[in-house]
């Protein structure tokens, strides 16, 4: 075995992030009864030294393929791990207080976080259909455990079997169409996959070329349904609305933000690096579903009551937005979707971790009334609240105007003008769901007493660093823009 081949520096995030997860087991273990763990300082110790890492290999060392080529660091990768590294942070920052005030500080809630977000690194960096599978699935059932933490709350456990059942269908759904485009290809390595569809060739088990063909589109519609579900796409999204209620709401922000990024980052490198070929099939597919999932999300926000669904409907309906840029990728449509998710990450967990941050005994502000005059009793809080509402619109001055103008862009120079137009529009329409939350923080008296938790200092600090990104962004979008730029080229050039 060559040195090359044991190279692993490319993986020594992962590997920290995996190392942290079991110290923090172990940890949790041997913590006296009674006694304060340290899980969350050593994840954030973790999180931070695997983020440097990531710095580390940016700067030229430890790039390039490794474990037969299955999984890579290249700078599609590394911005995608940057991105989640800091998800996980702020998520860990706001969980300690929240965890407090429900009675579910245990240890293993951040060893679940911890390798749900190895699972989350081994998506954006697979270049094997086997390797995405894997990833997906350390992922996913961490984020299903994490989903039913609130174990004496029937919501909660609701929502993690729902999660669960939709989601080993989606599982199963991908895996089909790993098998169908194995048939078809002979490989699951992405690379040869597309060299193989782009030359016409076909393998023993496929047969004729026109068997070929009709199979490389299902196992490519089989693929998009795996992945439609795991980005909450309509009609794939059924599950989001229950699971993000009843999930404890670090971990719904953790969904909204991580699960998300992640999941579309594998999206991307699938789509556009293996199955360009089938570009002109799988594009209008595409669009289809960008244009039902921004309807539908968009109207059923209007109609929800629980701020949690609100924001659940919201997310499908954003789903919809960076679906209408992928149509454009490669080129501007994959600019557009890495700098949006930054943005969206930034607002997701901004706006859940204001509802985490005043959780107190159990109770959480979930309605319309609950935010009634929180303007006179938290300004900060209801002008950081307001902040990523007003970005959730994409009204301007703020991260969401400029990178909803980034993903409308991409689809009208690559000919989807009808899309860019519904996106406004839908856009237009959620002002009024969004907007009504600011209404009822600064133009309704106060209902009762104030019974919200004061707001901790690592919750803070996460609340701070969201609204500072999302205003940036709003007004100096150009270094993160070049960033996303220098990702999107470099997809299938390490081989």
């Amino acid at each position: 075995m060559t040195r090359a081949a044991l190279d692993l520096r490319p993986l020594f995030p992962a590997i920290i992030v995996a190392l942290t997860g079991i110290v923090v087991l172990l940890a949790s273990a041997f913590t006296p009864r009674g006694a304060r763990t340290p899980a969350a300082g050593l994840s954030r110790a973790g999180l931070a030294a695997a983020l440097v890492a990531v710095i580390v290999i940016a700067g030229g060392r430890g790039r390039g393929a490794v474990l037969a080529h299955s999984v890579a660091a290249d700078d599609f990768a590394l911005f995608f791990q940057a991105l989640l590294l800091a998800i996980a942070i702020l998520a860990v920052l706001l969980s300690p207080s929240y965890l407090q005030e429900t009675a579910t500080e245990r240890g293993e809630y951040y060893a679940l976080l911890l390798f749900a977000v190895v699972g989350m690194m081994g998506l954006v960096s697979a270049l094997e259909l086997v390797a995405v599978f894997v990833a997906l699935e350390i992922m996913s059932v961490a984020v299903y455990a994490m989903a039913g933490l609130h174990r004496d709350r029937e919501e909660s456990q609701e929502a993690a079997l729902k999660y669960f059942i939709t989601g080993s269908f989606s599982s199963a759904f991908l895996l089909y169409g790993v098998a169908v485009l194995y048939g078809v290809t002979g490989s699951t390595s992405l690379a040869r996959i597309a060299d193989v569809l782009r030359s016409g060739a076909t393998s023993p088990v496929a047969g004729t070329p026109g068997t070929a063909g009709a199979l490389a589109l299902v196992g490519t519609g089989l693929l998009l349904v795996g992945f439609g579900f795991k980005v909450a796409s309509v009609p794939f999204h059924m599950w989001a609305p229950d699971a993000y209620e009843g999930a404890p709401t670090t971990v719904t922000a953790l969904m909204a933000a991580g699960v998300k990024a992640a999941a579309f980052g594998a999206f991307l490198r699938v789509f556009q690096q293996a199955l360009p070929a089938l570009a002109a099939q799988w594009q209008p597919a595409v669009a289809a579903l960008a244009v039902v999932t921004m309807i539908v999300g968009n109207l059923g926000a209007l109609a929800q009551s629980n701020l949690k669904r609100m924001l659940a409907y919201s997310s499908v309906a954003h789903a919809g937005y960076l679906l209408t840029a992928l149509v454009a990728a490669p080129g501007r449509g994959t600019e557009a979707i890495l700098f949006y998710l930054v943005t969206y990450a930034a607002v997701n967990l901004g706006g859940f971790g204001v509802f985490a941050a005043l959780t107190r005994g159990g109770r959480e502000p979930l309605s319309l009334s609950d935010m009634a005059g929180l303007s006179t009793r938290r300004p900060l809080l209801a002008a950081a609240l307001t902040v990523f509402l007003v970005s959730l619109t994409g009204v301007p001055v703020s991260g969401g105007f400029v990178g909803k103008f980034y993903l409308f862009s991409a689809a009208v120079g690559a000919g989807y003008v009808s899309l860019a137009v519904i996106g406004m529009l839908m856009s237009a329409v959620s002002a009024y769901y969004y907007l009504r939350v600011v209404i009822a923080m600064y133009m309704r008296d106060p209902d009762g007493e104030d019974t919200w938790s004061p707001v901790g200092t690592g919750a803070g600090i996460a609340l701070a660093v969201s609204t500072v990104v999302v205003l940036i962004l709003g007004v100096y979008p150009g270094p993160l823009m070049e960033w996303a730029r220098s990702a999107a080229r470099s997809i299938g050039s390490v081989i």
